[in-house]
């Protein structure tokens, strides 16, 4: 965290001085058009004017090209240290995270244990009645679980023998069609929880 403020502080000076040296660079180039408006109209005075007029265009496209040369170098100075300074910003992330990680695994995982819903207290603002009503209808439930647990054997049993039905419907279709001559492929072995029991 601490390179990340230096960084600003360090980018924030950098960019002070960037912003100065545009700002010079701006003013050196008006100054050139302005020289080069007077020349202009310094040539026009003389007789011959194109070789005056030639000779000071030549000088501000050098002045001018020498600028743009500075502002090219000022704005790449300024893309690298920004860049490096994104470098050194994920890099430092990345140490974070890894300390993070390593600190985590060093912890064992938290388990949550679900609580019994019996065994949660009564609000004070129930009525005593409530607990007894509450007590029928825990011994419901778990009667509704007995219950449900029968009904979902039923079911799987139901599943179990249409799934026999069919393997066996399939294998005499297989047979009919060997006798017929055409052979068809065996059906795989049932997988553990779907086998009948």
């Amino acid at each position: 965290m601490k390179l990340v403020c230096v960084l600003l502080v360090c980018s924030a000076s950098t960019a002070a001085w960037a912003d100065a040296e545009h700002d010079r660079i701006r003013n050196e180039r008006s100054a050139a058009n302005a020289r080069l408006a007077t020349q202009e109209r310094e040539c026009e005075t003389r007789f011959i004017v194109a070789p005056c007029l030639d000779g000071a265009r030549t000088e501000n496209r050098a002045t001018l090209s020498l600028l743009r040369q500075q502002e090219l170098q000022l704005d790449e100075g300024q893309r690298r240290a920004i860049a490096e300074a994104r470098r050194k910003a994920i890099a430092e992330k990345a140490e974070a995270q890894q300390a993070r990680a390593s600190e985590s695994e060093a912890q064992p995982p938290r388990v949550r244990v679900r609580r019994d819903p019996q065994a949660v207290p009564t609000p004070s603002w129930r009525e005593p009645d409530a607990d007894a009503t509450r007590a029928a209808s825990a011994a419901a439930t778990g009667a509704g679980r007995a219950s449900n647990e029968q009904l979902s054997g039923k079911k799987f049993d139901a599943r179990a023998r249409a799934v026999g039905d069919h393997r066996e419907s399939v294998e005499r279709r297989n047979a009919q069609r060997a006798a017929r001559g055409k052979v068809a492929a065996p059906l795989p072995a049932a997988a553990g929880s779907s086998a009948p029991r």
